[in-house]
């Protein structure tokens, strides 16, 4: 049996960024991870996982298990598949946040429109 007093306490959170091309998902998931880490905050950006890109169910696994655990977990992914990783997330409790840069003229943009969310929730 795990040790309460061992377990984060840090709000975490898995934020799927999806839309067209991969490099603005890229883009908007790099400038959200600076500003994440501005605040001092504890950030992953799933961006090498392109056998994992093929199947949201096992990436969201990842980011699920990690944001779990007190990271902001930042996955520049598709958007295809992803009602398992929300039933995942919703299943924990874990926070979810999906934003499309699909119409945003900046990556810096895409992350604002996250940024109000996850720290109205802090």
């Amino acid at each position: 049996m795990s040790d309460p007093r061992c377990r984060c306490t840090c709000p975490g959170a898995t934020v799927w960024v999806t839309g067209r091309p991969l490099a603005d998902r890229l883009a908007a998931a790099y400038a959200l991870a600076e500003r994440l880490l501005a605040q001092a905050r504890r950030v992953a950006v799933l961006d090498r996982y392109d056998d994992l890109c093929a199947d949201a169910a096992r990436l969201g696994v990842v980011a699920e298990v990690l944001a779990r655990n007190g990271l902001v977990v930042i996955v520049p992914c598709a958007a295809e598949g992803l009602d398992a990783v929300r039933a995942r997330h919703e299943a924990s409790g874990t926070r979810y946040v999906e934003v499309s840069v699909t119409g945003r003229t900046s990556p810096e943009e895409s992350a604002s429109a996250v940024w109000g969310r996850l720290v109205a929730h802090d």
